[in-house]
C-alpha cells in the first residue's frame, strides 16, 4: 500500500507530507483547493511526464516522493518490483527530482533509473481512475482485455500463442512463394545466373589473397628479376661474390686451429654459414624460376582476379557479403524450381496449424462465455445496487480472423432503461453511468487484478446525493480488500473514510498555497456538514453529520 507522499514545489504546494492507511482514504475540500494537484503529483511520481510550468519555483528543484510498503507475497514476486526489493525489504520508495536548471533524476530505493522502468513499477503499484479514464470502458478495443483478467486460461492462451507465432511465419512464407510465383520465369534465370557466376569460383578470401599476391608477382616480374640478379651476383659470383670470400677464409681459419685447437669451434660456424648462404642462393633460385609464367597462366590469373572483382561488385563489397547472397540465392532458386513440392507443403502446414488454432481458440472461447455470464451477473446487481435498477448487461462475441488473442472480438452491451434494447456501451452510456459502472467493474475484478492501490479522482461525477451511500458502501467493501484514495464532493461518500484529509487553500506571502489536514473528531464532523451545507453550519447540519458517520461506521 502507499504509506507516504511527499511533495515539494509542485503547483500550489510548498510542501506537505500525507499518511495514508490501509482501507478507504477520502480527500475533500473547496473546489480549486488543489486536490487534483495531489493526483498529478501521483501520476509524475509514477512515471508521467512533468510540465516545466508545474514547477511552483523554478530556483528550486520540484521533489516528489512515495512510499510503499509491499508486504503481499505474490505482488512482491512479481518481476518488477522483485528487481528492486531484497528478501528482508518490503519497502519501494520512489523519488523524482525535477529542475528547470539541471538533468532530472528518478531513484527507487536508492538506485536511479529510466522513466521506463519508473513508468513499468508503476503499473503494479497504482491504478489512477479520473473523470477521463472512464473513456477506457467505452473504448471496444478494451473489452475483451477487461474479460481475460477474469479468467485462467490454464496454460491455453500461451500453448495459441506458440502455434500463431508457427502459424505466421507459414503464412509469410506461402505469401512469399506466391509472390515469387508470378514472376517465377524472370526470376528463375536471374537466380540461376547468380548462382551459376557465385559457383564458377570458391568464395575464399584466403584464396582470393593469395590470387591476387600471384598477380601481383606476374605485374611486378622484370623489377623482380633485376632485384634476384643483384642479389645471385652479391652471393654467387665467382670471383666477388659471398661464396667466394667464404672459400678463400678458410685456408686462414685452418691455420688458426692447428696452432689453437680450441678454435676449431669456429671452422664448424664459418661451414654453417657457408651451407646457409648456398641454401639461399638455391632458393633464390627457386623463386627466380617462379616468375616465369607462360602465357596462359599468366592470363588465367588476370581472369580470376578479374571475376573476384566482378563478384565483389555485384554482391559485395566483401566476399562474406557475396556468400550470405549466394545462399540465399540458392534457398529461392530451389524453392522456385521446386515451387509446386513447396506450396502444397505449406499450405498442408497451413491448414494443419490453423486447425489447432481453431480448436485452440475455441476452448478460449468458452472459457471467455462463461467469464462473460458471470461478469453479466456482477455487473447487473452492482449497478442495481448503485440505482440503474432496471439495468440489461451483457458481453457480446463475434468471430474475428485469427490475432494473437484468439478469434474473438467482444462488445459489451447495455441496456441502462426497462423496454429499450441493448446497445454499444458507448452509445448509450453517459458520464454518470460511467463512472458507476467503472465502479461495478472494479468490484467485479477484484480478486484477480494484484494492484494494490486504487485511487478514484472524483469518480463521484454526476452521481447525486441520493445514491451517494451506496457508492460510499461500494467503496468500503473494494478497500477491504485494496487501499483506496478517492477525492469526492459528496459527504455521504466522505463518511465512510477510513482515513479523511481537508485540502485547503490559503495565502502566504501575497500567494495561493494549499495545505493537506488530517481530520479526526469534530473537526470531521465540521467538514462534513461544510459539504452538505456550506462554510456557515447549523446544528442540523452538525446532528445530520454525526449521523452519517454513525451510519458509515
Amino acid at each position: 500500500m502507499l504509506t507516504q507522499l511527499s511533495v515539494r514545489n509542485f503547483g500550489l504546494i510548498d510542501e506537505i507530507s500525507i499518511d495514508f492507511t490501509k482501507g478507504l482514504n477520502i480527500l475533500t475540500g473547496e473546489t480549486g483547493a488543489g486536490k487534483s494537484i495531489l493526483i498529478d503529483a501521483l501520476r509524475s511520481v509514477l512515471g508521467e511526464r512533468l510540465d516545466v510550468s508545474s514547477i511552483r519555483d523554478p530556483k528550486n528543484p520540484c521533489i516528489i516522493e512515495a512510499v510503499f510498503e509491499i508486504s503481499e507475497k505474490k505482488l512482491r514476486a512479481s518481476g518488477p518490483i522483485k528487481e528492486f526489493l531484497n528478501d528482508d525489504d518490503h519497502q519501494i520508495i520512489i523519488q523524482r527530482v525535477f529542475s528547470t536548471s539541471a538533468s532530472n533524476k528518478i531513484k527507487i530505493n536508492g538506485l536511479s533509473v529510466t522513466t521506463g522502468q519508473l513508468k513499468n513499477l508503476g503499473n503494479h503499484l497504482i491504478d489512477i481512475h479520473g473523470p477521463h479514464d472512464h473513456q477506457m470502458l467505452l473504448s471496444e478495443d478494451q473489452h475483451l482485455f477487461m474479460l481475460d483478467q477474469l479468467i485462467d486460461f490454464k496454460g491455453t492462451m500461451d500453448e495459441y500463442t506458440k502455434v500463431f507465432y508457427t502459424y505466421e511465419q507459414t503464412r509469410k512464407e506461402l505469401e512469399g512463394l506466391n509472390a515469387m510465383a508470378q514472376t517465377r520465369q524472370r526470376d528463375l534465370e536471374l537466380l540461376a545466373h547468380q548462382v551459376k557466376e557465385l559457383e564458377a569460383l570458391p568464395l575464399s578470401d584466403q584464396k582470393y589473397q593469395k590470387l591476387l599476391q600471384e598477380e601481383t608477382k606476374l605485374n611486378n616480374a622484370q623489377k623482380l628479376h633485376e632485384h634476384l640478379q643483384r642479389l645471385l651476383a652479391l652471393l654467387d659470383d665467382e670471383e666477388s661474390g659471398t661464396i667466394a670470400q667464404l672459400r678463400r677464409a678458410f685456408g686462414p681459419l685452418k691455420s688458426l686451429t692447428q696452432i689453437d685447437e680450441k678454435s676449431s669451434f669456429l671452422l664448424e660456424q664459418l661451414t654453417g654459414i657457408q651451407d646457409q648462404t648456398n641454401d639461399l642462393i638455391s632458393r633464390l633460385n627457386d623463386y627466380a624460376a617462379s616468375l616465369d609464367f607462360d602465357g596462359q597462366t599468366a592470363q588465367k590469373i588476370h581472369d580470376q582476379c578479374d571475376a573476384y572483382a566482378d563478384i565483389r561488385r555485384k554482391y559485395g563489397p566483401t566476399l562474406e557479403d557475396a556468400q550470405n547472397f549466394y545462399g540465399q540465392a540458392k534457398q529461392k532458386l530451389d524453392l522456385i524450381k521446386n515451387f509446386e513440392h513447396n506450396d502444397h507443403k505449406l499450405r498442408e502446414a497451413l491448414k494443419d496449424q490453423e486447425k489447432e488454432l481453431a480448436q485452440l481458440a475455441q476452448r478460449m472461447t468458452k472459457c471467455r462465455q462463461k467469464a462473460a455470464l458471470d461478469l453479466k451477473t456482477t455487473i447487473e446487481s452492482e449497478l442495481k445496487e448503485l440505482g440503474i435498477l432496471q439495468v440489461k448487461f451483457e458481453a457480446r462475441f463475434e468471430k474475428i480472423p485469427f490475432n494473437t488473442r484468439g478469434h474473438d472480438k467482444i462488445i459489451f452491451y447495455i441496456s441502462p432503461n426497462a423496454g429499450e434494447e441493448l446497445k454499444p456501451l458507448a452509445q448509450i452510456v453517459s458520464s454518470g453511468e460511467a463512472a458507476r459502472l467503472m465502479l461495478a467493474l472494479k468490484k467485479a475484478l477484484i480478486k484477480v487484478d494484484p494492484i494494490p492501490v486504487l485511487i478514484f479522482d472524483e469518480i463521484d461525477a454526476q452521481i447525486g446525493g441520493r445514491l451517494g451511500t451506496i457508492t460510499g458502501k461500494k467503496l468500503k467493501e473494494i478497500s477491504r480488500h485494496r487501499q483506496v484514495i478517492l477525492i469526492t464532493h459528496l459527504p455521504q461518500i466522505a463518511s465512510f473514510a477510513d482515513r479523511h484529509f481537508k485540502v485547503a487553500k490559503s495565502l502566504k506571502a501575497g500567494r495561493s498555497v494549499t495545505h493537506v489536514h488530517l481530520l479526526q473528531g469534530n473537526d470531521r464532523i465540521e467538514e462534513i456538514a461544510q459539504m452538505m451545507s456550506g462554510a456557515n453550519t447549523t446544528k442540523i447540519s452538525l446532528s445530520h453529520a454525526q449521523d452519517m458517520l454513525t451510519q458509515a461506521k
